[in-house]
């Protein structure tokens, strides 16, 4: 068994996988591994989804599978669910002529090496058989993943010009992979950058969402910048295109670094491009405002702080500040777990003010009392209902 077969039986879906081939197999059909799996097995890393080509058509997979789910069955997609596993199955094809910058207006059903020909770069058109146990390459992948390079199957501007995606794709994949772009690749990357301004929000922000995870983020992100890409959607990353490729855990914080350093109105146009949901782009304006003069932050008094601390994207936030921040992070840090990361209910609440206070007077009266209470100045409700019936004349 080859290394290749190795990695790919690692991943958690290959049973699923190896039932589907079979399945196929006993019905005559081809079908092999295909695309970035190929690729991912050959430099010894696991893939992240293990996609199938094919010989049988949507319809006949259609009939041979009892869960499928039709992703684009004119394109030739299906997906098939099988022993608990979402699994990708496309037949082979040769695409027709590409008219929106996006994707094809029909294809024809093809064999294997045609299907290579129609794929953006070389290292992903790469398919295995296995049942042979070998890697089938029409496109010399194999020779530019070894000298890691990423080259466009055949003519740069064509690939380009076919799927305007494949542009900011050129960025990602340099970066994920850390390769060299091919210089006639590159030349037409810089020629046709300001076609990727045709390129959704939703697939731009995906784009760069993998971009900005990958290991070698800094390759892309200054690719994106020598090619012109960058000053076509996001032109303040050229004053600072600096990134320490820090691992984080939700999209939002990759983009909110991503924008730390624009002035508010290149962070709105960022973001409406991005097109986060309302809560991702809550908390990167959040973290960005923040981030801006955290001294706003911690001039308040703590009761105001904590308070805003509860909030986790301020926490997050707060956690990448600088060194010179890290005395009061540590005060205000110490001060939210003594209450056990948990702010209390308020003591005093509207009805209590009832007859006393109208309008916005029982609001600023309630925000002083509960800043008391989380400050421990006010530690039960007598003391709060004491406080209140002392002080309420200095909110008349």
């Amino acid at each position: 068994m080859s290394q290749v077969q190795d990695h790919l039986k690692s991943h958690p879906h290959w049973q699923a996988v190896e039932s589907i081939y079979h399945t196929l197999e006993s019905r005559g059909y081809k079908a092999f591994l295909a695309g970035g799996c190929v690729r991912d097995a050959l430099m010894g890393n696991q893939a992240n989804d293990l996609d199938v080509a094919t010989d049988a058509t949507p319809t006949q997979i259609e009939e041979i599978f009892e869960k499928t789910v039709s992703v684009g069955k004119s394109f030739g997609v299906m997906r098939v669910i099988q022993d608990g596993a979402d699994i990708e199955l496309a037949t082979f094809r040769t695409d027709g002529i590409y008219r929106d910058g996006r994707r094809p207006e029909g294809v024809v059903f093809s064999s294997p090496e045609e299907d290579a020909q129609r794929r953006d770069f070389t290292v992903n058109a790469l398919f295995f058989d296995l049942e042979k146990d070998q890697v089938l390459d029409f496109v010399g992948g194999q020779l530019d993943l070894r000298n890691r390079i990423l080259r466009t199957v055949g003519d740069p501007e064509k690939r380009f010009q076919e799927d305007h995606l494949r542009l900011l794709r050129a960025a990602r994949f340099a970066g994920q992979l850390g390769f060299i772009i091919e210089d006639a690749t590159l030349q037409a990357l810089q020629k046709m950058a300001a076609q990727v301004k045709t390129v959704s929000g939703e697939r731009i922000r995906d784009e760069m969402y993998k971009l900005l995870r990958s290991g070698y983020a800094d390759v892309g992100l200054r690719i994106m910048a020598d090619t012109g890409l960058m000053a076509q959607l996001f032109p303040f990353r050229l004053r600072d295109n600096a990134w320490d490729s820090r691992r984080f855990t939700e999209i939002w914080q990759y983009f909110a670094t991503f924008v730390k350093k624009a002035e508010f109105e290149e962070l709105q146009k960022a973001l409406d491009l991005l097109k986060l949901s309302a809560k991702e782009r809550k908390s990167a304006e959040a973290a960005w405002k923040l981030w801006k003069d955290p001294s706003v932050f911690f001039a308040s008094r703590m009761g105001e702080q904590l308070q805003k601390y509860s909030l986790e994207y301020n926490r997050w936030a707060i956690a990448q500040l600088s060194q010179e921040w890290h005395p009061k992070i540590s005060a205000v840090a110490q001060a939210w777990q003594e209450w056990g990361a948990v702010l209390p209910s308020p003591f005093l609440k509207g009805d209590d003010l009832k007859g006393q206070l109208t309008g916005e007077k029982i609001g600023q009266a309630l925000a002083l009392a509960y800043n008391l209470q989380v400050e421990k100045k006010l530690r039960t409700r007598e003391e709060a209902l004491d406080w209140l019936m002392n002080n309420v004349d200095s909110f008349r």
